[in-house]
């Protein structure tokens, strides 16, 4: 399954939400992550190694550029 940009935003806002702060060090909970997006999207089927692979990449994109978007000009152009 390919995950759409609001699957990837709420992957990503999970994965921060459930963070605790444990003596004075973040820590975060892909499990938590995981189990909240398999609530929120009971229909859609996602094998947890993919979705692992997917949230790294989420969330490094978004330290790097707080956005969770595609940069300009990567992927295929569009026809006009």
């Amino acid at each position: 399954m390919a995950f759409s940009l609001e699957h990837k935003a709420f992957i990503v806002e999970s994965y921060f939400r459930n963070g605790q702060k444990i003596d004075g060090v973040w820590e975060y909970s892909v499990q938590d992550a995981w189990n909240e997006f398999r609530e929120e999207f009971p229909n859609d089927i996602v094998d947890y190694a993919h979705f692992c692979n997917t949230l790294n990449r989420c969330v490094a994109q978004f330290r790097e550029t707080s956005s969770l978007r595609r940069k300009e000009g990567s992927g295929r152009t569009k026809d006009k």
